[in-house]
């Protein structure tokens, strides 16, 4: 048992060594992006036959390429026909709450779609500890912040234990306060007074006890759009109907929204997901991205969940909405998308965000989808980019370094092969990701994504032999909604 045991540890040694060699990988020391159409997203613009200059981890000169020279040593990709935008950001990613071969796997994933940087929902400190190895230089991967534990009840049923939780995910190094699901309003009102008196923001859920009004201008951030229906366009009452009465319920809370300061993060895929998994899940799990899925990671137990399993006959989704009652979620859903037209019409900055890990949502392939269903609710597709560029960037505080293709900022790119302001769905044609500073061609995305699965799955062979890991015992698992 034990030369066994020897032999696999070697073997998931020798998958991960090339994966950590990419991942430590350094900015090239110079590049230029020739010949190419820069989308820049500082305002809506298309600028033609552009060079780009990237020395180290920053876009050291961007003009005219008949005017633009480019030093002799750099790495010349050809832009010829080719589309530049800033590197996507997903405002609602999850990663595993431990184990680095799977954190990685996810990391690689997002990288693969174009995905620069992303806000981790749900903090553990395995997450904490990588997003300070990525921060220190110690790994190269997407950029991350992260947000503690879920608040919520039944873990946090007091105000001295929000008050206490919040100091110490503070004092921890967490970016942002996350809350999830009900909680007293003294509860509530302690995590605001806390968080205001510690200086970090709070995103989340809103508690569908206390209604959205408890929410607006406190809670920096609501992520997904389906937190209206509970808090607002049913609380304490029935799903409206009367296509009036919806039209001015939307435009009444989108202005209130507006006025408050409140971001939203639609999150509409997973909405559109739980619809399609209750009327043909089978054909959800058959998607060719399904292949970067181990079956390890689709239970839930890698995100701390318990009822989040992937497959029947286990499937929440599946379990909970018979096919009858598919309509029933069809007009929630087309509330929601007219949510997410009246808070864009209204002026309420929105972003990108899939929220990975709930039942057939996959890590970085699941963003174009949700650029596409913010397309069909409504928004420009300058508008769609902007909520996954230019607008996070701003919600994090950073516009200084990134979220635009400007000279000076980070070199976080994305290479396409067509324009994605002409359809959407041209963000899917990529040629490349640079990353700081550090071109990866779609081969070599594609390269790294397979040797990371292999490390992932490695580790989960290792683990079941060796009696698994234990799992973090601070974490709650999340709500299955609707």
């Amino acid at each position: 048992m034990r030369i066994r045991l020897s032999y696999l540890f070697f073997a998931i040694f020798l998958i991960i060594c090339p994966l950590r060699g990419v991942l430590a990988a350094q900015p090239d020391s110079c590049s230029a992006f020739v010949n190419v159409t820069v989308i820049p997203m500082d305002r809506q613009q298309v600028l033609s036959e552009q060079t780009v200059v990237v020395r180290g981890d920053r876009i050291a000169d961007l003009g005219p390429a008949k005017e633009t020279k480019v030093p002799s040593e750099c790495r010349i990709i050809d832009g010829q026909h080719r589309y530049l935008i800033p590197g996507l950001v997903d405002s609602h990613v999850h990663l595993p709450l431990a184990g680095r071969s799977d954190q990685l796997l996810v990391l690689q994933m997002l990288l693969a779609n174009g995905i620069t940087t992303g806000i981790n929902m749900e903090g553990s400190p395995e997450i904490l500890a990588l997003r300070n190895d990525i921060r220190d230089g110690k790994l190269f991967a997407p950029t991350l912040y992260t947000t503690g534990v879920f608040i919520q009840q039944p873990a946090f049923m007091t105000a001295d234990q929000v008050r206490h939780e919040v100091i110490a995910e503070k004092r921890a190094g967490y970016d942002f306060i996350k809350v999830h699901g009900e909680l007293t309003k003294d509860a509530y009102d302690t995590l605001f007074e806390t968080a205001r008196a510690e200086h970090i923001r709070v995103v989340g859920h809103v508690p569908s006890n206390l209604g959205i009004d408890a929410a607006l201008g406190r809670q920096s951030l609501i992520v997904h759009a389906e937190e209206y229906l509970y808090s607002y366009f049913q609380f304490h009452r029935d799903l409206p109907k009367d296509p009036a009465e919806i039209d001015r319920m939307v435009r009444e809370i989108s202005e209130k929204t507006a006025k408050s300061g409140t971001w939203v993060s639609p999150t509409l895929y997973v909405f559109r997901q739980i619809i399609w998994q209750a009327a043909d899940v089978n054909s959800l799990l058959q998607r060719p991205e399904m292949q970067y899925m181990p079956r390890h990671l689709t239970t839930g137990a890698a995100v701390g969940a318990s009822n989040f399993a992937w497959y029947p006959p286990d499937n929440p989704y599946v379990k909970r909405w018979a096919p009858e009652k598919i309509p029933y979620l069809r007009d929630q859903f087309s509330i929601m998308q007219k949510l997410v037209a009246g808070l864009r019409d209204a002026g309420v900055p929105l972003l990108a965000g899939t929220d990975p890990f709930v039942p057939c949502v996959i890590p970085g392939f699941s963003l174009k989808n949700e650029l596409r269903e913010l397309h069909e609710a409504g928004l420009t597709p300058y508008e769609v980019l902007q909520s996954a560029t230019s607008n996070a960037a701003r919600f994090l505080g950073n516009s200084q370094d990134f979220g635009t293709v400007t000279k000076g900022k980070v070199a976080d790119l994305v290479l396409l092969n067509a324009n994605p302001l002409d359809n959407i769905d041209n963000i899917s044609l990529q040629e490349g990701v640079m990353l700081r500073g550090h071109w990866f061609p779609e081969d070599e995305l594609q390269k790294n994504l397979r040797t990371a699965l292999k490390a992932s799955k490695a580790q989960a062979t290792a683990t079941s032999t060796t009696g698994g890991l234990q799992k973090p015992a601070s974490i709650k698992a999340p709500n299955a909604k609707p």
